[in-house]
């Protein structure tokens, strides 16, 4: 069957409206066309007509302020994955963390290692500060550019 005879096909569903259409030809081929049925547009009811009383003692919503929260946001620093792997705070499961929140680290101390393709890749702070926040959970996939922690 050719291009030209299924595009036909097609404008005679769209004519008369029809929703399916499945052929079998000889050789095996099958043909099936499905488009969305567009049904009428709901009519939305119209309301009578309302005359407007302004309101008495009406206070406006408070907004709350979240510009502390934007503020102590700007100060941190995100270190993230440059990797696809598995994310460990540890480098053995007796050792201790690298890091915890709270800690003060200096630009080149690990903070975790990612393993990759069965090699351990240590992470190493690229910021002076300290830890405020750890993003991810041990043994964690993480993929690349995913947030590992805050420092602040």
């Amino acid at each position: 069957m050719e291009y030209s005879e299924i595009k036909k096909i097609m404008k005679d569903m769209e004519e008369l409206k029809l929703t399916e259409f499945s052929l079998e030809l000889p050789d095996g081929t099958k043909i099936s066309l499905k488009r969305e049925a567009l049904g009428p547009v709901p009519e939305i009811p119209i309301l009578p007509n309302i005359p407007m009383v302004p309101s008495q003692n009406v206070k406006p919503a408070k907004i709350p302020d979240n510009t502390e929260m934007v503020k102590v946001e700007e100060k941190c620093k995100i270190v993230k994955s440059p990797m696809v792997g598995t994310f460990y705070e540890k480098s053995s499961p007796t050792a201790k963390k690298f890091v915890e929140v709270g800690d003060k680290v200096k630009k080149g101390d690990i903070l975790c290692i990612i393993e990759a393709m069965k090699l351990m890749n240590e992470i190493e702070s690229e910021y002076d500060g300290e830890i405020i926040e750890v993003l991810v959970k041990d043994g964690e996939m993480v993929d690349y550019g995913k947030p590992l922690f805050k420092i602040k």
